[in-house]
């Protein structure tokens, strides 16, 4: 999955700026826009469980 987003990027004539690889990754998408950065962050930390500073 993520080596063919990969492939796709390196032979695309115009790559994108970011691609969506891997399940939850279009949602956390659609998130992003809704969400602060402060609040983005927070929810990518609990999710993927990181220490906090």
């Amino acid at each position: 999955m993520i080596a063919d987003a990969i492939a796709k990027a390196v032979t695309a004539e115009r790559p994108k700026t970011r691609y969506a690889v891997g399940f939850g990754a279009k949602p956390l998408i659609a998130v992003r826009k809704v969400l602060s950065d402060r609040q983005y962050d927070a929810l990518i930390t609990r999710v993927g469980g990181l220490p906090r500073d």
